[in-house]
């Protein structure tokens, strides 16, 4: 009597959890064509979710940002290159100054006196300097070596701070997928958990009703009691695990902390992975071809040569003379007057050649120079350093697909065992002890399953990043 009500009510609690805990096994009965067509429906998503980012992120549009500032850089090194023309206006109230006219004024009317006629003016009044000057100043260069220097240092410095914005929109491309996964991979963990806890609550209340019907000892109760209790913390703390998931997710995405996030038609990793079969990947030397033609660093370690170069055009330039044009045209006097007797007109070329300061202009050469060759050393290093990079990336791929077969085999034989012990205890054959024991099992195996899929998923994240296999948006 004993063993058929308990294989009843056994029964009826095992049967609909295992079905939902066992998502490889229902996945099974899918057809190709579904699955392929619920990678494509996830894989869209996520180009939503990349577009939105690439739009709305707040890191990114700070180097977005710097880009501008650096391309108005260059527009100004360039406008040096031109001639600048401005207006000079002065007008002054003296006191104290010397007035010409005090020593013309009075030779002037001796002569007068002398030859008995007015032929000169005995009212001059003209102070130095003189009362109001007004000019139109025009300058150019003709020649000068620290423009061309500086010309190339803004391009390099350009180009620098465009590659790092291309390295942080690769990242940030990444960031969204792995925050993705991060969000579904716990999801799909407080879904097994959730299918599990029905089981442990059933197996509470039948544990209960037996130790009522005098049928079991008080301990079957509290060893149920406590294996539930230890799966809701699981459960909480995963939960907030997908909270803190979802967040982080909407922070790349510059939305509120708790904005809905769509994980897709179906929450499995299988439909996310972009390169269904891992065996699919290129081999190691193509993608470590393709990472050093395409990485945003290695033009970062380049712009930084450039602009080490630039430097030392610079500093090279010291050594050469500069030659400029200058000219002038306005009006000058105690009063304005614009007619062609008191305009003034003024041209220079200007030489200027420094000679000897000291040594200075060679210690700035040899700056340069050793600042050229650091970036050439960084240029070198950063090359190995993305090789070095696909490598750990590849392999990392290689273990996250055998762990996936492992986890797969290791879900298949605990679900197995579970169904084996699941009857004998329903049969009075099994322990509580052994029933608990063997569900812990089936639930970690499942667990492992969904971390070890999305781990897969997250590592072609990771190589496709390192490698630079996936093209920017723009």
């Amino acid at each position: 009597m004993f063993s058929l009500r308990r294989r009843s009510l056994m029964g009826a609690m095992l049967f609909t959890p295992i079905l939902t805990i066992a998502p490889h096994a229902a996945a099974q009965s899918v057809s190709r064509t579904s699955a392929v067509a619920t990678a494509d429906s996830t894989r869209r998503l996520l180009d939503h979710y990349i577009a939105e980012a690439v739009r709305s992120n707040l890191a990114l549009a700070q180097q977005q940002v710097a880009v501008q500032r650096a391309e108005a850089g260059v527009q100004e090194a360039n406008g040096r290159f031109l001639p600048s023309l401005g207006l000079n206006a002065r007008y002054s109230e003296f006191s104290g100054v010397i007035n010409i006219g005090d020593f013309i004024n009075p030779t002037y009317a001796a002569l007068n006196q002398i030859l008995g006629q007015q032929r000169f003016p005995t009212d001059i009044n003209a102070t130095l300097p003189f009362r109001q000057e007004t000019k139109l100043d025009l300058q150019m260069p003709l020649f000068n070596g620290a423009l061309f220097g500086a010309r190339a240092a803004a391009r390099a410095q350009r180009d620098l701070v465009g590659s790092t914005r291309d390295a942080a929109l690769r990242q940030l491309v990444a960031d969204v997928q792995l925050a993705w996964l991060q969000v579904a991979s716990a999801t799909r963990a407080v879904q097994t958990l959730e299918a599990t806890l029905p089981v442990l609550d059933e197996n509470l209340r039948v544990s209960e009703r037996l130790v009522s019907a005098g049928q079991a000892t008080p301990d079957v109760v509290l060893r149920a009691r406590a294996e539930r209790s230890d799966l809701v913390q699981q459960l909480d703390d995963t939960r907030r695990l997908r909270a803190a998931a979802i967040r982080g997710f909407n922070l790349l995405r510059n939305q509120e902390p708790d904005a809905p996030v769509a994980l897709g038609l179906e929450n499995d990793t299988a439909a996310f992975a972009r390169q269904p079969d891992a065996d699919t990947l290129l081999p190691r030397n193509e993608l470590v071809a393709h990472a050093l033609r395409h990485r945003e660093e290695l033009t970062q370690a380049g712009s930084g040569v450039a602009l080490a170069r630039a430097q030392q055009r610079v500093a090279g330039s010291a050594f050469l003379p500069n030659l400029s044009l200058g000219a002038s045209y306005g009006v000058q006097g105690d009063r304005y007057r614009f007619d062609r007797d008191n305009d003034v007109a003024l041209a220079s070329l200007v030489l200027s050649w420094n000679v000897f300061n000291g040594r200075q202009d060679d210690a700035r050469r040899q700056q340069a120079n050793a600042l050229r060759q650091e970036a050439q050393l960084r240029l070198r290093e950063t090359e190995r350093g993305i090789a070095t990079q696909v490598h750990n990336a590849a392999d990392a791929v290689d273990v996250a697909r055998s762990n996936v077969r492992s986890a797969r085999d290791r879900y298949d034989a605990a679900q197995r065992a579970f169904t084996l012990v699941e009857r004998r205890f329903g049969e009075g054959l099994a322990t509580q002890v052994e029933f608990l024991s063997a569900r812990a099992a089936f639930t970690s195996a499942a667990l492992n399953q969904v971390i070890s899929r999305f781990t897969l998923d997250a590592r072609l994240v990771e190589l496709e990043r390192v490698a630079a296999t996936r093209p920017l948006p723009r």
